[in-house]
């Protein structure tokens, strides 16, 4: 048997809000699933009290579902618990300086030997000439595709 670790005590505002969520159903399902979890959790409820493994196979979902809404509603409140977690970007790795860099290189003609550029090559070259000690293709193809240029094939 498992022991709370998270305890949820909703106050009567938050409890109207998911009673809401769940009765007009409007929300996406795992809103709704969330919004049925914490409900179910509350301490403050006339609720059967149930291990999270019970309650998930009551609720047709896995205890780790029930563990991480408890765990988000005690870190975070009710908004970070109930709706899908905001994806924060990562910030750009070159800056506009190295960005010109490259856009420049492909300009010019190929390294001898060489037919045409290639993600391969512009990777490379960008090392030999120093202009980054090192570069993914997956990013190269990303700038690339930012600025609608399509390599010769």
């Amino acid at each position: 048997m498992s022991r709370l670790m998270y305890v949820v005590a909703l106050t009567e505002e938050e409890r109207d809000l998911l009673n809401t969520i769940v009765d007009e159903g409007k929300e996406n399902p795992r809103t709704i699933m969330r919004a049925r979890i914490l409900l179910m959790s509350d301490k403050n409820a006339d609720n059967p009290k149930m291990t999270k493994e019970e309650l998930a196979s009551y609720l047709g979902t896995t205890h780790t579902t029930i563990q991480t809404t408890r765990e988000e509603y005690a870190n975070g409140g009710i908004e970070k618990a109930i709706y899908r977690k905001k994806v924060e970007h990562r910030a750009r790795k070159f800056d506009d300086n190295v960005v010109e860099q490259i856009l420049n290189m492909i300009k010019e003609e190929p390294p001898a030997g060489k037919k045409r550029w290639s993600i391969r090559l512009i990777c490379s070259e960008c090392s030999e000439r120093g202009i980054t000690p090192s570069i993914s293709r997956n990013t190269v193809r990303i700038l690339l595709n930012e600025r609608n240029i399509k390599l010769d094939q």
